[in-house]
């Protein structure tokens, strides 16, 4: 009798865990689904859309959000979020163009993607060791790494002139497969092995479950901590060097809003805001809607108003599909204790 409540919280844990993952795939499926939907009315009412280009053009979009909105999936999985992410994005991207000034490509990628390392490092240093909630900590990010950008570049726009070839990082295919395309999924490949196969991932989830259990059980949380928003910065300045190889010029105001659409692809995705689990595979699929959406509206000659009415529907959307959710797994363990 006494292994009795040892193994009803073993078999609760269980249950948790199937219910969590059988909800993942149906998330997943249902945002495939909604995907084919709205790929297949954009070919009927817009004109144009299923195009090589447009959706060359649409799949690049999206895997600049996705890879963001990768990163943001382990903060989120670990009970937080980086609202700073649109501001690290654009400095990153400031960065990558200055250096091409001076140096060779490859060195200008290191160093965008080390300043986005250095500020994702920041907000987790501030989070954890000063006891700060994540949202006051990348809210004041999010306006001081956007007033670096706009002092580093005094409002002006840095144009890549030199090292062309750094706009292969866009145009640039591989056996026809778009080399943006590409970065997304070797991200994906990479993160998908941290969050299910390491014992980072598992503590990650395991703080956002449950925070007390993860201290009493041994998880050091400030350093989980510092190193999820350090790969969030990661995977921000990754999408700035992206971004900044597809315009070939960049200024302070790009960026603004991104945040959002990394939280909304996240959620829409299938990664509860109330942290436990993350979903990487719908997170790829929610990028790809909300790029098919955007590129639809536009060729519709719609205004942005719109675009940005839309996400925050999507946002509202996701966000209940997350509470219908909670209450599913909630009801499903009292029906079986």
């Amino acid at each position: 009798m006494s292994n009795a409540p040892g193994l009803l919280n073993f078999k609760t844990i269980f249950r948790v865990s199937h219910a969590t993952r059988i909800i993942q795939f149906a998330e997943s499926l249902g945002v495939f689904v909604l995907l084919v939907i709205v790929v297949a009315g954009a070919s009927i009412l817009a004109p144009g859309f299923f195009t090589y280009t447009n959706l060359t053009n649409t799949l690049i979009t999206a895997s600049i959000t996705a890879v963001t909105g990768l990163g943001m999936t382990f903060a989120i999985a670990m009970g937080g979020f980086d609202l700073s992410v649109g501001s690290v994005q654009v400095l990153a991207a400031i960065v990558a163009a200055g250096l091409l000034s001076m140096v060779e490509p490859p060195l200008a990628i290191l160093g965008a993607l080390l300043t986005g390392l250095a500020l994702g490092l920041l907000n987790g240093i501030l989070i954890s060791k000063l006891g700060l909630p994540a949202f006051v900590v990348t809210f004041g990010m999010m306006s001081v790494v956007r007033g670096v950008a706009l002092l580093v570049t005094q409002g002006q726009s840095v144009m890549i002139t030199k090292h062309i070839e750094f706009g292969l990082l866009n145009n640039g295919k591989i056996f026809g497969i778009p080399v943006p395309f590409i970065t997304m999924m070797v991200v994906f490949i990479v993160l998908s092995v941290l969050l299910r196969d390491t014992p980072f991932g598992r503590h990650a989830c395991a703080i956002g479950g449950n925070r007390a259990a993860a201290i009493v059980s041994g998880i050091n949380i400030d350093r989980v901590t510092i190193a999820v928003f350090g790969l969030v910065g990661v995977t921000a300045a990754t999408s700035g060097v992206m971004l900044s190889s597809q315009l070939m010029i960049v200024d302070a105001t790009l960026g603004i809003g991104f945040e959002l659409q990394a939280i909304t692809v996240s959620v829409l995705g299938g990664t509860s805001l109330s942290g436990g689990h993350g979903n990487l595979v719908g997170t790829v699929f929610a990028a790809l809607l909300l790029a098919t959406i955007a590129s639809a509206l536009n060729i519709l000659k719609v205004v942005p108003f719109y675009q940005y009415l839309a996400l925050g529907l999507l946002l509202i959307f996701a966000l209940a599909i997350d509470s219908a959710r909670r209450a599913f797994i909630a009801r499903s363990l009292l029906s079986r204790t």
